[in-house]
């Protein structure tokens, strides 16, 4: 009996790791007072989020290799948008911090680290990609020199079956 459970068990939790997880709908400020809406927004297609702070050693490292798939990325749809996490107190660090290591990205307010929790990430940086229907397609936690090509393999991967396995 207790190895018909343990079975059970399994068979339930590998059933649970199989499905697909849905990024739920959530609204965010922008830098400039703007309004961000998930929902609103995968209309116009799938979207990267890179979720960082002013104090993350590693965001400083990943940030212009973001950067760099939302210049390459973006005529075939895909938006890039970061997510600052460091919260009401350090606002004031963000425009420095994006001037300084010549960052031109939009900066969405993460400014009680939800959405990030959220998604399960503990700290930054942390990167996900949303496909247009809302299915994440990608997400992975952390930054080390390299981790840039497993997101454009996800993004190729996933604009592959969106254009007809170009």
């Amino acid at each position: 009996m207790k190895r018909i459970c343990f079975l059970l068990g399994l068979a339930l939790l590998a059933s649970q790791s199989l499905r697909a997880e849905t990024a739920l709908h959530f609204t965010l400020s922008d830098l400039n007072g703007g309004e961000f809406s998930l929902e609103k927004e995968l209309q116009q297609g799938p979207i990267v989020f890179d979720f960082w702070a002013t104090w993350c050693k590693p965001c400083i490292k990943g940030l212009p290799k973001i950067q760099q798939i939302a210049t390459e990325y973006k005529e075939r749809g895909v938006r890039v948008y970061t997510i600052n996490i460091d919260g009401p107190r350090n606002l004031a660090k963000i425009r420095p911090f994006l001037k300084r290591y010549k960052l031109d990205l939009p900066v969405l307010l993460d400014k009680t680290n939800a959405l990030m929790k959220q998604f399960h990430f503990v700290a930054p940086p942390a990167t996900l990609v949303v496909g247009q229907t809302g299915e994440v397609v990608y997400k992975h936690q952390g930054y080390k020199t390299g981790d840039e090509k497993k997101l454009r393999h996800a993004l190729d991967e996933m604009l592959k079956d969106k254009e007809g396995g170009k």
